[in-house]
């Protein structure tokens, strides 16, 4: 059971970033959200600012999924020996925890930046609300 969640959790969430659906920007692309920065924004230094801030979480999304992709790798390895103790398979999964709360911890830090910069007007702009159900 534990092989298959780890599994699971590397293959569907390493795809799911690796496709470029960026949760942390409401799901654009660093591209698409800096298009609506430039109409959002209006003072050319919180831009640049606001830039700096998303190229922040553009790299730690890179760096994320380049991580997952060598666990991945890891997993599929030690599938293929058929011999792995499950203590390894945990140990496997202890560090894409550890990664992904890592990554998680600093993205959040950089959007919590971003919204002290931002009005409030600005932040509900570039991420309005999720439609009530």
């Amino acid at each position: 059971m534990l092989l298959a969640l780890l599994i699971g959790w590397l293959v569907l969430s390493h795809g799911h970033h690796g496709g470029g659906d960026f949760w942390f920007l409401g799901g654009r692309t660093p591209h698409e959200m800096r298009a609506e920065v430039a109409k959002v924004v209006p003072d050319k230094e919180m831009q640049n600012t606001t830039d700096y801030n998303l190229s922040v979480i553009e790299k730690e999304y890179e760096n994320l999924d380049s991580q997952r992709s060598k666990l991945e790798k890891e997993v599929l390895a030690a599938l293929e020996r058929h011999d792995t103790p499950t203590e390894e398979f945990q140990a496997i999964q202890s560090r894409a925890d550890e990664v992904n709360a890592d990554a998680t911890r600093k993205m959040l830090d950089v959007r919590f930046v971003m919204r002290e910069q931002l009005s409030d007007a600005q932040w509900r702009a570039l991420f309005p609300p999720p439609d009530a159900p």
